[in-house]
């Protein structure tokens, strides 16, 4: 960039301009409720509701019920005998990455989108923080398009995955990282 006066600066650029491609969008909403006596993060799946899945997630300063659906998510909000605090909730798009860019690219844009919750922020702080920003996207890449594939196929064969997922009743899932790696539960990483 120069001014005509000899000046030139020189900054880098990123591509921050929101998502461009296709994208299958599911419905989410979340309650804010007074907190349970529990330890344990309840889901629950629904033969009429293929690709989705509702919650209770006890915190100690409170509890999330929510649910997740391509129809409208409050006809399988798990019932709960506490006062709703706060609602919240959105559409949430389900993508495919995109190839490793040219120059950085961030948020929405990636297709580094969370395929159960469309969160970004932690594959945002990942590549930010990250020293070698291609290695870190393609492994960011990877998980996210491995979510997309699993949940085609499971949205695909929706009565035969309730049959597969009663192998996890009462399980407890133990997952080692912030990003959302639920293909951990087919594929060994």
């Amino acid at each position: 960039l120069s001014r005509g006066l000899g000046d030139v600066y020189k900054r880098q650029v990123f591509d921050c301009s929101g998502w461009k491609g296709n994208a299958k969008w599911v419905k989410a909403i979340e309650e804010v409720r007074e907190p349970i006596n529990a330890d344990k993060i309840t889901v629950f799946l629904d033969s009429k509701n293929p690709g989705g899945f509702s919650w209770i997630v006890p915190l100690p300063e409170k509890t999330l019920v929510g649910s997740l659906s391509y129809a409208d998510p409050r006809n399988f909000l798990p019932k709960l005998d506490k006062r709703i605090i706060e609602t919240h909730g959105g559409a949430i798009p389900r993508v495919k990455p995109i190839k490793t860019p040219e120059i950085p690219t961030f948020g929405d844009r990636t297709g580094l989108i969370k395929t159960f919750t469309g969160g970004g922020i932690f594959g945002i702080a990942e590549l930010i923080s990250s020293n070698d920003y291609k290695r870190t996207f393609s492994e960011l890449s990877k998980e996210i398009k491995r979510q997309y594939y699993l949940t085609k196929f499971v949205e695909k064969n929706w009565k035969l995955f309730l049959h597969l997922a009663r192998i996890y009743k009462d399980r407890t899932i133990v997952a080692s990282k912030e990003f959302d790696f639920h293909s951990m539960l087919l594929f060994p990483h």
